[in-house]
């Protein structure tokens, strides 16, 4: 049983305290100038309440008497003789009684039970700012434990098994190891801040393991307030449940329970003792030693505590999302904010837990790695991170949904999942009893993670430039084609296309896990590799990685029985042989133009548990073709009539206009860009020679030749009618060509297809872009106007359809330098000759006379342009 304290002035607000203690008092009886009604101080209440001999003894015996007994400003939690003799049963450190206790425990007893300034209950949520203190806004704050009052020494069979180590391994006496160079701060749940953070009565009960039924309690260090707010001279003391230790670290918690240890040795693999000359000196001045200390430190990504060098500066394997040793973490991306705001925490699944995966849903790794020693860091990472939350206030029990995977999706925590909870210094430990895996384990991305000799390139792509948690996604089925580093040492530089050098690139990944890329000249024609360049820039070989593998991923089954796939990127490939390892092909447009194949060699199912297959390839990787729109149109005489109308007529033409057509190439491209197109994917349609000219025999389609006849003589000296007319031609001729040029790609073979399409043209009317229908299969394509009239694909020369194209789009204006900037954009296309022109309107088929003079004169040429 115990004693209430007998209160005096208990609510007094802490404004009203400080003040008692700054103004000197008139009362002659008291000579230290303090007003009678704060009672005494806080050495003396405690003696006075008789059941607290065990707090006042380690006051004594740290010479803290003095400091208790004067003015000053502190708050004591405070566990009284019973919660100490309860502890004494069982405690972390096996202490029976209090004669067991080293200085330094007592250090930490009393350090972690004492914080500088007086704080009631309500005012310890708040965090100091200006103007106003922020209210309700603090869990954590320091105490006055020191780094230095609990410092181990870590001997050679506590050290962790990995090469971080090996240079301590052999001094027998251990080193001096500081779990962290920061304090460790308290961490407490208080009404106000449950209140504005929306932790509900259920979430305290869990994080308290039970112990608490409602959020108006007030927790400190996993201990709960008996009795708030007793009001001294000098302060406010907090009568405690127990006995109040400061928190570990998350990593410490882990090491310290048995049930976890399997969790912790894989954590652990990502620590390192680091030497530290301020410790040293302090830790040797404290205690008249001449001991070398280290810190002990997690190798992390996070901002303001980063480490990706180990302690002889090398780089490291990997990195884990944050330090769960570093006692102050706070999510650095919060700006603004510090440790007072948020913490982290971690979900650790029990060491049996942990067994059940590995023989269940972990058989990948298993299979792949037969112990969980030998998988590799880069591996075994993206399990760990999946399972570190870098902030616990919006994840609470009753938020778990937010909690997300590395697929940036629901990992689909639930409450039922947590056997018990950790309050830490600088986060939450869940103990649960299932793992949650990362998505990466059953993507398609998972060969590439594991294969660290062969893919570590193109992993690298996956995972710095953005792409992990799209290939992650069990939302869709993918098809990936996954180029071994092999592969990737033959990649054309798209934006050394339209200079007079092409230029290859060869992506390596060198000893210390650095990618990069070397240059080389290349032939195009002979295929064959030339001079040394300069090494790409790791801007440029970023730049390059994404747009291979924006044209490596395709959404569904390429074993569908098709032979045209589409890509992320918008690129078209060309696959045979689906699923059929030895003679499963794949081309990108670049493939095409040259006649030759890239092989699958290897086939790698996460179609079980995953999402889809991924498909290795050896030899290089698919990429699109340098063909534009413009060069594809000028290589067939087939397409010529469509070709002159396209880029303006002919330019050597008097009258020839390059702004007034539809090409462009004002700024860097390998040739003439569709000055219509975007970063998109689009179908020209092509009418045959024969059914232009016939339009133009009409009197319905202009070429562009008969603006040559548009002079201001021949229209008899008027001016105005020429340029009327001549603006007449030119937009009869544009919006013709616009309706032959849709959005969206359609191949023949790419599987059935119908829909409607719109095109580049606008209808004036309701500003929509007219559309086109289209129906197509394997062996056919079909296309309807808007005036219903249906065209076909023609197939009899297999040269004149499915012709793929791609338009890029570089940094640099000058196509000579392009390949020293980068690839700014580009658009896909696909060329297809069909039997016959469309039509979006019967005002298309008015004929009208564009010889001077005709068409009713000049009156006649404006009649026509208001009629369109």
């Amino acid at each position: 049983m115990y004693r209430r304290f007998r209160k005096q002035s208990l609510f007094w607000p802490a404004a009203v305290l400080a003040a008692g203690l700054l103004l000197p008092s008139c009362d002659n009886e008291d000579l230290e100038g303090q007003p009678s009604w704060l009672g005494n101080s806080i050495y003396e209440r405690l003696q006075e309440e008789g059941n607290f001999k065990t707090t006042l003894q380690l006051i004594d015996d740290l010479d803290y008497a003095d400091v208790l007994r004067q003015t000053g400003s502190k708050t004591l939690f405070v566990a009284n003789d019973d919660a100490f003799a309860a502890w004494f049963q069982n405690n972390p450190w096996g202490v029976k009684s209090y004669g067991g206790l080293s200085t330094a425990q007592k250090k930490l007893l009393l350090g972690s039970a004492m914080v500088n300034n007086a704080y009631l209950v309500e005012l310890l949520s708040n965090v100091e700012a200006e103007p106003d203190p922020l209210e309700g806004q603090c869990m954590r704050r320091e105490s006055s434990v020191s780094q230095y009052d609990s410092v181990a020494r870590w001997v050679p069979a506590q050290m962790p098994q990995t090469r971080y180590w090996d240079a301590h391994r052999h001094k027998t006496q251990g080193i001096v190891l500081l779990k962290d160079d920061h304090s460790q701060p308290m961490i407490h749940f208080l009404p106000r801040f449950m209140q504005l953070n929306n932790i509900t009565d259920e979430d305290l009960q869990i994080l308290t393991n039970g112990q608490s039924a409602s959020r108006q309690e007030a927790w400190v260090n996993g201990q709960r307030i008996a009795e708030r707010d007793i009001t001294c001279r000098n302060g406010y003391i907090q009568r405690m449940d127990g006995v109040l230790l400061s928190s570990d670290n998350m990593a410490q918690i882990l090491r310290t329970h048995q049930n976890m240890s399997q969790w912790s040795t894989l954590m652990d693999r990502f620590c390192a003792p680091y030497y530290s000359e301020e410790a040293t000196q302090d830790y040797n001045r404290l205690n008249g030693t001449q001991d070398s200390v280290y810190v002990l430190r997690y190798f992390s990504s996070q901002n303001k505590q980063e480490l990706d060098k180990d302690p002889d500066k090398k780089d490291v394997d990997a990195m884990l999302a944050f330090d769960p040793g570093w006692n102050h973490y706070m999510y650095t991306n919060t700006a603004g904010k510090d440790l007072h705001y948020d913490c982290g925490a971690l979900l650790v699944p029990s060491n049996e837990a942990l067994n059940y995966w590995w023989n269940h849903d972990g058989l990948a790794l298993q299979d792949q790695y037969h112990e969980w020693k030998n998988v590799p860091d880069q591996v075994l990472v993206e399990l760990l991170n999946v399972n570190m939350i870098p902030e616990f206030v919006s994840t609470v029990p009753s938020k778990f949904d937010n909690i997300v995977n590395d697929a940036k999706v629901s990992m689909g925590v639930k409450k039922a999942d947590v056997d018990s909870c950790f309050m830490g210094c600088n986060g939450v430990v869940y103990l649960t009893n299932k793992v949650f895996a990362p998505a990466t384990y059953s993507s398609v991305a998972f060969p590439a993670l594991v294969h660290t000799e062969t893919m570590n390139i193109i992993y690298y792509g996956i995972d710095k430039l953005g792409f992990k948690p799209y290939l992650n996604s069990m939302d869709s089925y993918y098809s990936f084609f996954l180029p071994t580093n092999d592969a990737l040492l033959h990649y054309i530089d798209p934006c050394s296309l339209g200079s007079s050098q092409t230029v290859l690139y060869e992506f390596y990944c060198n000893e210390s896990g650095k990618v990069g890329a070397h240059r080389y000249r290349y032939d195009l024609e002979t295929r064959t590799k030339g001079d040394a360049l300069s090494d790409a820039s790791t801007a440029q070989m970023e730049n390059r990685l994404t747009d291979v593998l924006d044209n490596l991923i395709i959404v569904g089954n390429v074993e569908d029985g098709n032979t045209f796939y589409r890509t992320k990127g918008g690129a078209t490939v060309r696959v045979r042989n689906g699923g059929q390892v030895g003679s499963m092909t794949v081309e990108g447009g670049l493939q095409i133009e040259q006649q030759h194949s890239v092989y699958v060699t290897q086939i790698y199912d996460q179609t079980t548990r995953g999402n889809g297959k991924a498909y290795v390839v050896e030899s290089e990787v698919p990429q699109s073709g340098r063909k534009s729109v413009y060069k594809t149109l000028s290589e067939h005489p087939e397409y010529a009539r469509f070709f002159d109308l396209l880029r303006g007529g002919d330019p050597d033409s008097a009258q020839y206009n390059l702004t007034a057509s539809l090409i462009d190439n004002s700024y860097s491209c390998v040739d003439f860009n569709i000055r219509l197109f975007d970063n998109y994917h689009y179908t020209v349609w092509v009418p045959t020679n024969e059914s232009l000219d016939a339009l133009h025999q009409q009197g319905v389609l202009p070429y562009w030749e008969d603006l040559d006849a548009q002079t201001d003589e021949a229209w008899g000296g008027d001016r105005d009618a020429a340029k009327r007319m001549k603006y007449q031609i030119r937009q009869r001729i544009l919006d013709f060509l616009r309706y032959h040029i849709q959005d969206y790609s359609v191949y023949m073979g790419e599987g059935s297809l119908s829909g409607r399409y719109e095109t580049s043209k606008l209808n004036p009317e309701n500003k929509k872009f007219f559309s086109l229908a289209v129906n197509a299969d394997d062996s056919h394509i079909s296309v309807v106007d808007a005036l219903r009239n249906e065209r076909h694909v023609l197939t009899s020369d297999a040269g004149l359809y499915n012709n793929m194209c791609r338009e890029y789009l570089f940094t640099s204006k000058d196509p000579e330098t392009a390949a020293n900037g980068n690839l700014y954009s580009s658009s896909y296309a696909v060329v297809h000759l069909i039997d016959g022109p469309l039509f979006y309107s019967d005002s298309q088929l008015v004929p009208f006379d564009w010889t001077p003079g005709g068409a009713g004169g000049a009156d006649g040429a404006s009649r026509l342009m208001k009629s369109e």
